[in-house]
């Protein structure tokens, strides 16, 4: 049983090299580019593999248009948010916001899936919410000026799309959880959802707003980079998510896998030398408890 929950945490630490990778990258050529990229290439891997483990017979005819919706609302919306939000946040705060998923999902479950909420979610939802704060708010000094921390632009802006982005994964998340229940492979699922999500955000490429356009030349270095982000992000990340969840009780895995907030602040100190601040480890570590108190109970 622990082996899967050391998968569950790889899987956290997967996304997290993932996200200080996007960073980067985001703020090179914008964030929709970066999207648009990382959907095909993504979308690509996922069509693959599921070719190669020869799971398409698993979806349901019925359950088409769903799949489709919730790649939209989810992905579409959700990831384009998210790394809006990353362009404007840096990974430390945009990882932590979007630790808002759980407590969204909590609150979607009552409402469409009548499931009802007990104390200990009830604490966990107010625990994420108060860490998301202290971590926004104290999370940064005067003297920490590194790229990572550093704000594009309106820090409004960037909380409000990062809310946003975990409010759409929660939708997708609800919508999905029925149809996986029914035996449909989530693999398989998640190649329609991206490869809908790719065909939509593809169309921003005829536009000409300054937005839909690349900031720089993109190389082949860009290309790999993207590519790296997308395998550890989705491909790799999903996947060793979906195996401890298989093996291993869910709430657990849930929250171990929900530690890539704190485990980005350890990345950000490691590799810029300087240590977060008190107010962002503290408002991670509460982040990271409400989250246990949502999903183990």
């Amino acid at each position: 049983m622990m082996t899967y929950y050391f998968i569950a945490l790889l899987a956290a630490f997967a996304w997290s090299i993932s996200s200080l990778i996007s960073a980067d990258i985001t703020r090179e050529i914008g964030s929709i580019v970066f999207n648009r990229i990382r959907l095909f290439l993504v979308s690509l891997m996922l069509i693959a593999y599921t070719t190669y483990i020869g799971t398409w017979e698993t979806l349901n005819i019925n359950y088409i248009a769903l799949i489709l919706f919730s790649g939209f609302v989810g992905i579409f919306l959700g990831d384009t948010l998210l790394f809006m939000a990353l362009q404007k946040l840096g990974p430390r705060r945009n990882n932590i916001l979007f630790s808002l998923a759980a407590p969204f999902t909590v609150l979607l479950n009552i409402f469409f899936l009548n499931e009802i909420m007990n104390l200990y979610n009830l604490l966990g939802c107010f625990f994420v919410f108060f860490g998301v704060v202290i971590a926004i708010i104290y999370g940064n000094t005067s003297n920490n000026q590194h790229r990572w921390e550093i704000i594009q632009g309106s820090l409004f802006a960037g909380i409000v799309m990062g809310v946003l982005a975990a409010f759409c994964q929660a939708i997708g998340l609800i919508i999905m959880k029925p149809i996986l229940d029914s035996g449909v492979d989530p693999i398989a699922s998640a190649a329609i959802r991206t490869t809908i999500s790719c065909i939509l955000l593809s169309f921003t490429f005829f536009l000409k707003s300054p937005n839909f356009i690349s900031k720089n030349k993109i190389n082949l270095f860009i290309l790999f980079k993207i590519l790296i982000s997308g395998f550890l992000g989705m491909a790799l990340g999903m996947s060793l998510l979906l195996i401890a969840l298989q093996n291993a009780d869910a709430g657990i895995v849930a929250t171990l896998s929900s530690t890539s907030p704190i485990i980005v602040l350890f990345l950000i100190w490691i590799i810029t030398s300087k240590m977060p601040t008190l107010g962002a480890w503290l408002g991670t570590l509460v982040a990271i408890f409400g989250t246990g108190l949502i999903f183990i109970y």
